[in-house]
């Protein structure tokens, strides 16, 4: 095991100098948050383990009854992926762990003398909702070297993973009927019931901040069925979910100015903020000079990451959702809340009266594996082969979809800004007169996308002005009917509309929609979310041909 626990004491020291406590922003807190007591057993828990206590006033079974005496874990080891090479060379070496796997084996205890460590005589018992002692402490200097929050008082808390975190987080702020500001396109099941995405334009960088104060400066509540200007951001900043973009530090200073302003708290769940992996390049040779010569350092490494809204948030208004589903697994369900003492404290008591902790048994896993074997800089060191490896998987699928299915490179660059449009209207992108010798044989372009910069999706633009039936026929029909002929010729994607903020709670293809059509671009450009998470190479140059094949045929009417 590393330093992890010697340096961050003296960290935390330095790095609270000089910063300021939040502001108080308990006026953002819900009536049910408001309403939500402690647990009358709360007053309990300092007395569980001091020594010589003669407990009998929890209800819990013994550890001796606990089936499990111990658990063996056989974990990949923390350089298990290259962190330098590009291509299907370094993917190989990769899935192959470098011509052999590297594995290490570890065992927790249901005992062990020293009370610090990850144990499963409390890992498997009723837990406290801040949770396990050396995974909070773990998460807490993770948070604190890594984010480097701009308050000297943030508190962490972990959670049953990203959804059971916003969950909580939205019904402790918002109330039945509110409004939250949203990206335009934004997943779709981030939504309880009661509560109402706003949508706000996006380009091929995520939010915009003309956009979004326009939003805001003209609230109208007549406009909005009584609605108020909503009080609460909810955004995925960085490889979006769906559309792959990243907002910039410099956007992200003018939207948290915006923040402060109008008074909005930032609500930014970031499941892919270690996948950022850079620019796609064309050639190997821009790959390769754009490539560090050696693994990088933790500096360079954390250097290269856009950094959080945590740091930049002098006052407490941010609320930072992190997940181990994307760097560990997804069914760990655990993850973990960072944000001001008084909310910090209402989620607690959210817990309590819910899922009361994340599973123990999660928990004793992850925080073995991080706290007390890979430590700090072990886990850095198998974040950074992460980033390699989604990289290459980019890579992969952004060659295949120019080479193999003809689609062209979208410029991220605003030009421009439509009311009302909600879409990426505002993405430079040659005229619809140009013609796609490759793909058709003459006439106008059909595929197009923006190069993500990490993450997991592509968002390809299907530009249906050139189909034959397109004064005819609404474009979302249009878009469907390409989507179910995909799927019959075993390519599965997903069609954009059901990511629309402005269609939440709505049938994917209800009639409705589809008479309307409100979820294309003005000039009838519709969306697929493409993924490169988890294909082989193989399937995605096969699904590219297939797509390449159907999109011809389909547009020939």
């Amino acid at each position: 095991m590393d330093d992890a626990y010697t340096i961050p004491t003296a960290v935390r020291a330095m790095q609270a100098a000089d910063k300021p406590e939040s502001i108080d922003l308990s006026h953002h807190l819900s009536e049910l948050a408001k309403a939500r007591i402690s647990s009358p057993l709360k007053g309990l828990y300092k007395y569980f383990n001091q020594p010589g206590m003669l407990s009998l006033a929890g209800g819990l079974p013994p550890p001796e009854a606990f089936p499990y005496e111990s658990i063996t874990a056989q974990t990949l080891a923390r350089n298990s992926f290259k962190t330098t090479e590009q291509g299907i060379g370094a993917w190989l070496w990769s899935l192959l762990g470098g011509g052999g796997k590297k594995t290490d084996q570890w065992t927790i205890p249901k005992w062990d003398d020293d009370k610090s460590r990850v144990q499963l005589s409390t890992a498997l018992q009723y837990g406290t909702a801040a949770g396990l002692p050396p995974l909070a402490q773990f998460i807490y200097d993770f948070t604190t070297r890594v984010y480097r929050p701009a308050t000297s008082d943030f508190k962490t808390v972990i959670n049953a993973g990203s959804t059971d975190a916003w969950g909580k987080i939205v019904t402790s702020l918002c109330n039945p009927g509110d409004g939250v500001l949203a990206e335009e396109w934004t997943y779709p099941t981030a939504w309880p019931s009661g509560i109402k995405p706003v949508p706000l334009p996006m380009d091929g960088d995520g939010l915009t901040v003309d956009g979004m104060e326009q939003v805001l400066a003209n609230w109208n509540p007549d406009e909005h069925d009584g609605m108020q200007r909503p009080r609460v951001l909810y955004t995925v900043p960085v490889c979006q979910n769906p559309t792959g973009g990243t907002v910039s530090l410099e956007r992200k200073r003018a939207i948290y100015a915006l923040a402060v302003k109008f008074d909005i708290i930032i609500v930014e769940d970031d499941p892919y903020y270690f996948l950022q992996s850079g620019e796609y390049h064309r050639s190997e040779q821009e790959r390769s000079a754009a490539l560090p010569n050696k693994t990088e350092s933790d500096a360079e490494f954390l250097a290269s990451l856009v950094p959080s809204y945590l740091h930049l948030d002098c006052q407490g208004r941010v609320v930072r959702i992190d997940t181990f589903s994307k760097t560990i697994c997804p069914g760990s369900r655990l993850g973990w809340t960072t944000c001001n003492p008084v909310f910090a404290e209402r989620l607690e008591r959210a817990n309590e009266s819910s899922t009361q902790a994340a599973s123990g048994m999660s928990q004793a896993l992850v925080g073995s594996l991080l706290a007390e074997q890979w430590g700090y800089t072990g886990y850095l060191r198998w974040l950074k082969g992460l980033k390699a490896e989604y990289r290459n998987r980019r890579d992969t699928l952004v060659d295949n979809l120019l080479d193999v299915s003809h689609a062209e490179l979208d410029a991220r660059s605003v030009v421009a800004s439509q009311t009302g449009s909600r879409a990426f209207e505002v993405w430079t992108r040659p005229t619809g007169k140009e013609v796609d010798e490759k793909l058709m044989g003459g006439g106008q372009k059909l595929l197009s996308f923006v190069a993500p910069v990490g993450g997991m999706f592509v968002w390809l633009r299907v530009h249906f002005a050139a189909h034959p039936r397109f004064h005819s026929t609404p474009t979302t029909e249009l878009l469907m009917s390409l989507w179910e002929d995909l799927a019959e010729h075993h390519v599965l994607i997903v069609p954009g509309t059901i990511f629309s903020a402005a269609s939440v709670g709505q049938d994917l293809v209800d009639q409705d929609l589809v008479d309307q059509d409100p979820l294309v671009t003005a000039d009838g450009d519709g969306f697929f979310r493409i993924s490169f998470s988890s294909a082989t190479p193989d399937e995605m140059h096969r699904a590219c041909k297939m797509l390449a094949t159907r999109v011809r045929v389909f547009f020939k009417g």
